[in-house]
């Protein structure tokens, strides 16, 4: 993320995903809304490389097609259909649902999780974790 932050590649963000991060930090972390929104609203002023692409009726579309075709749910299919959308070379993401989604859309999966720490968790999911 550094990388495209500092120049190196534009990093392209579906216009929702700040609003669902804020989702998140607030009802699911228990983050302070007011640290939250500040956190945001700094991360939007001080990176104005990154693109907001919009989630248009064609992108909808196209992630409930996909969501049929890859077998997986439509929430998902919509990150891969704006990154097919918006011409992205791939899509950085701590989900390994999406390794196989890439994949199958020959988009680049990068997990900014070093390997050695997601090996440590791959079963957890089923209740499978090892120990720390």
């Amino acid at each position: 993320m550094e990388r495209g932050l500092s120049g190196h590649f534009i990093p392209l963000v579906l216009d929702v995903v700040p609003m669902r991060a804020y989702w998140i930090m607030t009802r699911q972390w228990d983050c302070d809304p007011a640290q939250s929104e500040k956190a945001l609203r700094h991360f939007l002023d001080a990176y104005p490389i990154v693109e907001y692409c919009p989630v248009s009726m064609r992108v909808l579309h196209q992630a409930f097609d996909l969501a049929r075709e890859l077998h997986h749910d439509p929430f998902d299919t919509t990150y891969i259909a704006g990154a097919l959308e918006y011409q992205a070379s791939g899509i950085m993401t701590t989900d390994t649902d999406f390794k196989r989604l890439c994949h199958l859309k020959h988009l680049d999966y990068v997990n900014p999780v070093p390997t050695r720490v997601l090996e440590r968790f791959a079963g957890w999911k089923t209740g499978r974790y090892k120990s720390m």
